[in-house]
């Protein structure tokens, strides 16, 4: 994977009905001249360069999707903050901090959001990339977001409050939210201008991402008007499974009937890879990279073993980050008289 392969866009500085909702969906569409859809104006109160990769199940690649975007992103230039908003703190595996013993488990975004102290990120996990992490004080968020509802003056802020100071700082924010449809669920929603939503074709992730779409339209009702979905990942599925790809892309494209792509960049399944990458703490960048220096087994048959797909899936989250970027970029530069 070369540096400069993603270029620097942002400037400088299961039965289906079974699955369906009691309500329609309004997602905010990503087009332009959609004034029939009646869907309220933009406006600067959430995080305008933040997204929010989240889905009601477990298992779906938001903390791997995280991880990569964040860190191909920041490989390519721009300056990054990754945010750990799940108790499991898994991010920390994924980037490595885990493992060196660099994280506070949570407890500083607590502090910014209970006790309104800045939030100071634990800087350079990569170059251009710094993390809030997560972890199990996380579990103490939720009485205090919880008790922001109620009109706890300390807690109202919630992780807007908590992340606006130090927003200037970066181009590109992307919080990993934890699978729970919760409280801190809809912190992030209200921060953040954009979702991703990631999702395998198996129905518990289908159910998942249904659960996000009900707590997207209650966040967009009720608190963040800005709050867009900029696309959904399709993740986990074979690389020659494009039968089964093209169907889970129809299906999803029928349910978001337009309002925002299903992204044509998808992450392959890797029996390996992704077990070896967090266990290295590496990115599938760094993963093929390693691969590709390692000695070859039959020269070397007690040295470390590598995923036969460590370059496909490298290929992958580039992808995946260039077609983010882009479409982050471009809803950006809309007008906002064009966007009903």
């Amino acid at each position: 994977m070369v540096a400069g392969h993603i270029v620097a866009i942002w400037p400088p500085g299961v039965e289906r009905a079974a699955m369906a909702v009691q309500q329609p969906i309004m997602w905010l569409p990503y087009g332009i001249n959609m004034a029939a859809r009646a869907v309220a104006p933009v406006t600067l109160s959430s995080l305008q360069n933040a997204l929010a990769i989240a889905n009601g199940k477990g298992g779906v690649g938001k903390t791997s999707i995280t991880a990569n975007v964040a860190g191909t992103a920041a490989l390519s230039g721009w300056k990054v903050l990754a945010v750990d908003l799940d108790p499991q703190g898994n991010l920390g595996n994924d980037l490595g901090y885990n493992g060196r013993g660099e994280s506070d488990d949570g407890r500083g975004m607590v502090h910014a959001v209970v006790d309104r102290k800045e939030l100071e990120p634990l800087a350079g996990v990569r170059e251009n990339l710094d993390v809030v992490p997560g972890g199990e004080a996380l579990e103490e968020l939720v009485a205090a977001l919880t008790a922001g509802r109620a009109g706890d003056s300390h807690a109202s802020g919630g992780v807007l409050g908590a992340l606006a100071p130090i927003a200037h700082r970066y181009q590109l924010i992307v919080l990993d939210c934890p699978p729970a449809a919760g409280v801190i669920l809809d912190a992030a929603m209200t921060a953040v201008r954009f979702l991703v939503i990631p999702t395998r074709r198996d129905s518990a992730s289908l159910d998942g991402f249904v659960r996000v779409a009900k707590r997207f339209a209650h966040v967009r009702a009720h608190a963040n008007p800005d709050l867009e979905l900029l696309g959904v990942v399709l993740f986990d599925f074979g690389r020659l499974d494009r039968r089964m790809l093209a169907d889970a892309r129809v299906e999803l494209e029928r349910d978001l009937d337009g309002a925002a792509p299903v992204f044509q960049a998808f992450i392959r399944n890797s029996r390996r890879a992704p077990g070896d990458m967090r266990d290295r703490g590496l990115l599938a960048y760094e993963y093929e990279e390693a691969a590709a220096a390692a000695t070859p087994w039959y020269k070397d048959r007690h040295g470390p073993r590598f995923s036969a797909s460590a370059a496909g899936l490298a290929e992958d989250y580039q992808r995946l980050t260039a077609e983010m970027l882009s479409e982050m970029t471009a809803r950006r530069s809309i007008p906002q008289e064009d966007i009903r």
